[in-house]
Order: C-alpha cells, then structure tokens, then sequence
C-alpha cells in the first residue's frame, strides 16, 4: 500500500507540473518577469507590430528630414537649431537603435538576442528621454537669456555644442546603470524561454534608490526649470508692470520671430513631458509598489507612447515653422525656385525697389580723359569725394622760420 500511495503522490506531482507549465505559471520570478513568459493573443501582437512599424517610419522619415533641411538650409541654421538637431538625432537613435529588437521581442514573446543587447536596448531606452529633457533645458536656458537679457549671456554656437554634448554626457552617465540592472533571465517557463525584464529589479535596495534618483534628476528637477524659465519668458513678452497695476502688453519689444519660436518650443517641451513621464511613473510606481501582478499591456502601451514623442516634434516644426517648410519644399525640389542645391542661393522674389534699380546692360562711352565710362564708377567714393572736396585757399607766404 506503501508503494501505491507514493506512485500515486509521484503521479500528481508531475500532473501538477505539466499543468503548471501548461498555463505558464512562474511564481519564482518577478510578477513582470512571470507576464512577460506568458504567451499572448494573436491579434494583439498584430496591432501592437503594426503600431510599431507606423511609428518607427514616422519617427525615421521626420527625423531624418529635420537632419537634412537643417543642414542645407542656410536661414535656418541657428543656435537654437543646433538643438533641435540633438533632438533630432536622439530620436533617430531611439528609432534605429531600439525599436527593431522590441519589435522582434513583441512579434515572438521571448527575447532571442542575447544579454548583450538586452542591456544596451535599455541603456537607449533610458538615454533618449534624459538626452531630450536636459537638451530642452538647454533651449530653455538660451530662450530665457536671447529674449530678457540680451546683453548679459549670449549663446553662441560654440556655447551651444559644449551643452549639447554636457546633455549627451550626463544622460550616459545616468543611463549607464542600466548595464548593471537589467540581465536576460532564462528559461523562464521550464521550455527554454528567455524574457528581457522591462523594470528595475526590485528585490534589493540599489535598484530603488535608482530609480528614485532617475526619477529626480530627469522629471522633478527638469520641470522645475522648465516651468520657471518659460513662465519668466511668458511674462517678459506678453505682461508688463506698470506700478501695482498688471497689463497686457501692446506694443511688444520681442520681435515676431522669436515670439513665434518660443510658442512652438513651449508646445514642443509641452508635448516631450507629457509623452515621457508615464514612463518614469510606470518604472516608479513597479519599485515602490511592487504589485503582485504587472500586466505587460501597460508597460507597451507606457513604452508606445514614449516612441510616439519622436513623431510629433517634425510636426510641430512643420505646422508652426514656415522656414522649415519652405526647406521642407527645396529640399523635395517642390517650390517655385530651382532644384535646391547645397552652396545656392537664388532670390525668389524681388520688392518694387529691386525692380526699379535692376542691373542692366549699359552702352559705354570715351569720355574726355579718354577713359570709358562704366557702372563701377558710380561706386567710386574717390571720384565722388574729388567733386565735393572743398576748395583750399591759395598759398601764401609762411611767417615762419
């Protein structure tokens, strides 16, 4: 009887085995490590891998296009631009150097490129939003000392590389820890699936207090600063203090230009907060929280959005920038002018003025100090300055010595 009861125990433990890997039941491992093993609708990886693909060409083509019109269009290279290219080129690194494995990850439900990319998938992942909110405090900072004081600090083009590569720099420093949190872990299911974890480890104090110091230093800090340059950007140009009393201001001193760069640089730090900051909450609230279950759907849906913030800045640029879509037009060669070529520039347009005072083809003629006339002696300031020198008196006798 002995024998048949152990059999019997031995029976449906492997019963409860099977079924326990049938249905893909991991609780030995973190709850997001557990979802992330199990495997999901058909239909919803197809939505997910479409979304995904629609981003990354959006993100690549607008990217790649703010990239080249910078570079080729001469009225709109600027110190602010230089800027715009940081957060330009980032978001192609984003798209280039990130999504693809995410996709690969999301079409079969396990990770099958190794620890090595796992790592340096997270690093872009972390690298891109730091790179993209310090460099939007780089713009900030230049914004608040072109338009309030124009005298005191001015951002030159050397200025602004040193902060571009300080952004780039300080965000790779603060990313750099994800090389030391984030491991490929195996066979997680008992059938040799890997799985790429999506959050910070919970289980020891280093991956909190990580995620805490991210948490500050890329979103609290940051807004911080944001707010309150652009709020004091805000009041210089559209209020004015005239004793105790408040009010609007009618004849603005900042010109059109720049009023109408600072709106869309506000909608475009606007737009990088709100796409970033699930994100971090979704990191902070799996470290502080630690739920018993952590639905993978959040986390894409957290990540989709993130993806999205590369989209919308071309747009942005595009609905709110005519230089950009006049460069937009040279550089398909669909504007009225010639096919845009680097190293060109052709006048368009030309005012009453230029009509009116149009070079032209003269007829020449021997004058009689038997030079021939011709248009550059009109601009000979000599020539005029012998007609309208004033005559010297005779000489006369000197008195001295």
């Amino acid at each position: 009887m002995a024998d048949v009861t152990d059999k019997t125990d031995e029976v449906t433990g492997s019963m409860k085995d099977i079924s326990s890997r049938a249905t893909n039941d991991v609780p030995e491992f973190d709850p997001a490590i557990s979802e992330l093993a199990r495997d999901r609708d058909v239909g919803q990886i197809g939505v997910e891998t479409f979304t995904l693909i629609v981003i990354w060409i959006l993100a690549v083509t607008g990217n790649a296009f703010v990239c080249i019109v910078i570079n080729r269009s001469r009225r709109i290279q600027s110190t602010t631009n230089y800027f715009v290219i940081s957060l330009a080129c980032s978001d192609l690194a984003l798209a280039l150097l990130c999504i693809p494995f995410i996709a690969s990850r999301v079409i079969t439900s396990r990770w099958l490129l190794g620890d090595a990319i796992c790592k340096f998938v997270r690093f872009v992942q972390f690298l891109v939003p730091c790179v993209n909110v310090y460099t939007l405090i780089s713009i900030a900072i230049d914004r608040f000392y072109t338009i309030i004081y124009p005298l005191s600090f001015k951002v030159t083009k050397c200025t602004a590389k040193r902060m571009i590569v300080i952004s780039w720099v300080s965000a790779a420093f603060f990313s750099g820890f994800c090389f030391y949190f984030f491991d490929v872990v195996s066979d997680v299911d008992g059938a040799g699936r890997n799985v790429c974890p999506t959050y910070v480890s919970t289980g020891s104090w280093p991956g909190i207090v990580y995620i805490l110091f991210v948490f500050s230093c890329e979103v609290i800090v940051p807004s911080i600063i944001l707010l309150t340059c652009y709020i004091r950007v805000f009041k210089h140009i559209w209020r004015i203090h005239l004793g105790s009393r408040l009010l609007q201001r009618t004849m603005n001193p900042v010109p059109r230009t720049k009023v109408k760069v600072v709106k869309m640089l506000i909608i475009v730090t606007l737009l990088t907060v709100l796409f970033y900051v699930p994100f971090y909450v979704c990191q902070l609230w799996y470290c502080v929280a630690k739920p018993s279950r952590a639905d993978p759907t959040l986390y894409i849906a957290v990540a989709w959005t993130m993806f999205g913030n590369s989209v919308t800045k071309p747009l942005v640029y595009l609905c709110y920038n005519s230089n950009f879509r006049r460069g937009c037009k040279e550089v398909l060669c669909m504007s009225t002018m010639r096919c845009y070529r680097s190293n060109t520039y052709a006048i368009t347009n030309a005012s009453t003025f230029g009509k009116r005072n149009h070079i032209g083809i003269m007829e020449t003629s021997v004058t009689d100090h038997g030079l021939q006339d011709s248009p550059s002696k009109s601009f000979n300031r000599s020539h005029m300055l012998e007609k309208s020198a004033w005559p010297l008196p005779s000489v006369t006798s000197s008195t001295y010595i």
